[in-house]
């Protein structure tokens, strides 16, 4: 397996523009890691097994997996109402604060704006104060009838886990999940991460080759949405608890609660087919994919998925843009030459360009829109990112060229299926679905 693999991973890297990264795959009783490239393209330094790389929202399970503790040992219930636990938290609607219940965070059904803007500042409070700020962000749709990937309701789990646990939350998931499965290194502080070796971001620079970008991109009211700084090691320790419950100490959670965390709870748009708790759900051909994933703001992206069916886990840090594609390559080689399962393709019958007019216009995303204007036969899709996230410098994404999809699928030209229209008893065509977003028309 080792050539093959790694010929793909160091082609796909100098093809893609990954400066470094490294993959960790569980297959059955074997384990395998492969590393290509550099942590950092001015240093030079190696990616190594140590490499720590931010894995974005992938963070969300572990927060997802703390709050299933506190429900399996009584502290919690699914249905457990927000209000009771937080009586001061206010949204847009009151109507929603007095539904909103866990199993909504759990599976970003919350309904209210799913990204909203964070706040500076690493004290124990942060959480905290960002949630105070929640009293403006406008209700999309009734808790618990629609999925749409929502940080902001990740941030709220976060803040749940510090009042029913009288801990921080980097001290809940510390206790709960990091140390009985040693994980050693695993981090949330850049402060923990400077003294050790790490990725940093890359972006391309004027010549065209990838510079380092001098961005963390997270603050500490992001932690529980996506701020975990680990390594491939530590990454396949958590696949192996996720995909057999192998641990070193107390699991975290019990089997049957485990378990129940990779079941579908709530149907999503594409790219994924569900959402468990809080774990994406999807198939790779005919097998069954537990899976999540984060982006850095397109600087550290990272693939993480099992497939309990096939005793498989793949882990995938990268250092720049380009790990999307990447991780896809990596993934569906994984697939075919361990497995032996191939992708399968659910056809290209497109909607009358006709229909096309009544999906045009602004569409709202909290940190940024999308402007969606007819060109021939497809949709294009420009992303404007608000002043905020102007301002750290990140570059901006050039426009997606989508075609729709006779069953309503957006799909990309080569055929991934990327979001989805929505029926008008579903709130279409006011609202889309995309990158997982439920995102509405202004």
């Amino acid at each position: 397996m080792g050539d093959g693999l790694q010929a793909l991973l160091d082609e796909s890297a100098r093809e893609l523009g990954v400066p470094g990264a490294v993959i960790g795959i569980v297959d059955g009783d074997q384990e395998h890691v492969l590393t290509t490239g550099v942590a950092a393209a001015d240093t030079g330094a190696p990616v190594t097994e140590s490499t720590l790389f931010q894995i974005g929202s992938t963070s969300k399970t572990f927060t997802g997996t703390v709050a299933m503790h506190l429900i399996e040992n009584g502290l919690l219930e699914l249905d457990t109402h927000v209000i009771d636990v937080l009586p001061d938290l206010r949204l847009a609607d009151e109507t929603a604060v007095q539904s909103l219940r866990i199993r909504h965070l759990l599976t970003h059904s919350g309904g209210f704006l799913g990204d909203a803007d964070e706040l500076p500042g690493w004290g124990d409070d942060a959480l905290a104060r960002n949630i105070a700020t929640y009293g403006s962000l406008p209700q999309f749709f009734s808790p618990g009838t629609i999925a749409s990937y929502s940080n902001a309701g990740m941030r709220l789990l976060g803040r749940v886990i510090e009042v029913v646990t009288g801990q921080t939350f980097e001290e809940a998931v510390q206790r709960i999940v990091l140390d009985p499965l040693g994980m050693t290194e695993t981090f949330f502080f850049p402060w923990e991460v400077i003294t050790r070796p790490h990725a940093v971001g890359h972006v391309p620079g004027e010549d065209g080759t990838m510079a380092p970008f001098p961005l963390w991109g997270i603050t500490r009211d992001m932690n529980a949405e996506g701020g975990i700084v680990s390594s491939v090691g530590d990454q396949l320790r958590y696949a192996r608890f996720h995909l057999r419950g192998e641990t070193e100490g107390t699991a975290p959670v019990g089997e049957e609660t485990r378990l129940r965390m990779q079941q579908p709870q709530l149907s999503a748009g594409p790219p994924v087919e569900a959402i468990g708790h809080p774990w994406l759900l999807t198939h790779h051909g005919d097998a069954r994919v537990v899976m999540h994933g984060g982006n850095i703001s397109d600087i550290q992206i990272s693939e993480f998925l099992l497939a309990p069916d096939h005793d498989l886990a793949i882990t995938v840090l990268t250092n720049s843009g380009g790990g999307k594609a990447l991780g896809s390559r990596i993934v569906d080689w994984c697939f075919e030459h361990l497995r032996g399962v191939s992708t399968t393709s659910a056809g290209t019958e497109l909607r009358s360009p006709d229909t096309l007019d009544e999906l045009t216009g602004t569409y709202d995303a909290g940190q940024w829109h999308y402007d969606v204007t007819r060109v021939g036969d497809a949709l294009e899709f420009a992303m404007v990112f608000s002043p905020q996230i102007i301002a750290l410098g990140i570059p901006p994404r050039p426009p997606m060229r989508l075609r729709v999809r006779a069953d309503g699928a957006l799909i990309t030209d080569d055929g991934q299926a990327v979001g989805r229209t929505l029926d008008p008893s579903e709130g279409g065509p006011e609202l889309l679905h995309l990158g997982l977003r439920a995102v509405r028309r202004r």
